[in-house]
């Protein structure tokens, strides 16, 4: 189908244009008649921006669809602006080996709104791993979480970095201390001293690292002095928009913990100085019943694919950083990080994953509206001044006037 978004105003990393942008057969293309195209889309006074790539969520198939299922997942990620995710392995069965990953492989096909790429699970044992083909990366569990993935072995941590090097795709590491996780101080020394032991354990193997949900002062403090160009970070939502005195229920309880108002505000710093690379929403969504136990008894994990990007358009509006910023984050970086091909930027030769935003649009988070199978979200009351308007995912609308119109048109994204 040929599409033109006329007289849109096109967001990158680097600035802002006004002009229009051609689609064909699922790509952006050099322009042609306007004579020739299906659709005009009207973007006047709109912002045309990449889809936002969400670099970690959990779908919660195959195993628990009571909490997700693949298209209430993907359904909800393109009302937020995404148009791809990668899917991490702590499913039931995980995704630890091939038979796995060809299971979950075939469990979506077809029932996807947007994009999709999937991990792989680290465990002891390394040669399953390497039979792995087509992940985007490899996620390593250091302390517990949801799941049954950890993996607290720093002899096994030296081979899955090596095989990850071989298979030329990063480490994810979810960074904290099992120790003193297991001494009840799931607190920031615990997560600092994990992120240190990866940092050394990347000197010293080689390949690539990617920090998954940082969350505190004292890890970015470690990472801007490491520098290195093939260490990279991501920040969620919830770290950046709650504290620790907000969690007075289950339902804002996660791993790692929401932290202090100083490591908030480090983490926002963090956005705009070049040490965080990504915004990944963690997306793990439970049930209310869940939740809604003790906090101790509660499960860990919020939903957060679908309010992602309008709770970052806010903080636009409020001044607290750049739209440019914003497509570097969310678009452009993760696509470089994970090795997404086409993908992340609105450019001739693109995949057309595209949203276009309506700045001015200002609506009140509401659980009614929730795409997410779980029906409820820690952004509820949010008002929020900023939402995408439309989303296209390889060049069909999936979501317009806010409301999901289109196919299950995802694919599984290539990598390398």
């Amino acid at each position: 189908m040929k599409i033109i978004f006329k007289r849109a105003t096109v967001v990158t990393s680097r600035n802002q244009k006004v002009q229009d942008v051609f689609v064909d057969g699922g790509k952006i293309v050099a322009a042609f008649d306007e004579k020739e195209a299906d659709k005009v889309i009207n973007a006047s006074g709109k912002f045309l921006l990449p889809g936002v790539i969400d670099p970690h969520v959990h779908f919660r198939t195959p195993g628990a669809p009571e909490k997700e299922t693949w298209e209430t997942g993907t359904r909800a990620a393109a009302m937020g602006g995404v148009t791809t995710i990668l899917d991490m392995p702590n499913t039931n069965p995980s995704t630890t080996n091939a038979a796995a990953l060809k299971e979950k492989r075939e469990l979506v096909k077809g029932k996807s709104f947007v994009n999709y790429g999937f991990f792989a699970g680290a465990t002891e044992d390394v040669e399953a791993l390497k039979t792995m083909k087509g992940i985007v990366g490899v996620k390593l569990y250091m302390a517990s979480s949801t799941g049954d993935l950890l993996l607290d072995r720093p002899d096994v941590w030296e081979e899955v970095f090596a095989a990850a090097k071989k298979m030329n795709v990063p480490v994810v590491v979810h960074a904290e201390k099992e120790s003193r996780i297991r001494a009840g101080q799931r607190d920031c020394a615990c997560a600092r001293e994990a992120t240190e032991a990866a940092l050394d354990l990347r000197k010293k193997i080689g390949g690539r690292l990617h920090i998954a949900h940082l969350s505190c002062k004292s890890e970015l403090d470690l990472l801007r002095e490491y520098r290195d160009k093939n260490v990279t970070c991501e920040v969620t939502p919830h770290h950046l928009f709650f504290t620790m005195d907000d969690a007075e229920d289950g339902f804002l309880k996660m791993n790692p913990p929401l932290r202090t108002v100083m490591d908030v505000e480090a983490l926002w710093r963090g956005l705009l100085d070049g040490t965080v690379s990504c915004i990944a929403t963690d997306h793990a969504p439970h049930t209310r019943k869940e939740k809604e136990q003790d906090f101790e008894a509660a499960p860990a994990g919020v939903p957060g694919v679908e309010f992602s990007l309008p709770l970052m358009l806010n903080a636009v509006n409020e001044g607290k950083w750049p739209l440019e910023r914003l497509v570097l984050l969310m678009s452009e970086k993760p696509a470089e990080t994970f090795g997404l091909k086409s993908k992340g930027r609105v450019a001739e030769g693109y995949d057309a994953d595209l949203i276009l935003v309506d700045m001015e649009m200002k609506a009140e988070v509401e659980a009614k509206n929730v795409e997410s199978k779980c029906g409820w979200t820690p952004y509820e009351y949010f008002n929020l001044k900023g939402w995408p308007v439309l989303t296209m995912v390889n060049g069909e609308v999936v979501m317009d006037k806010r409301k999901i119109v289109g196919e299950m048109v995802g694919e599984e994204v290539k990598v390398g």
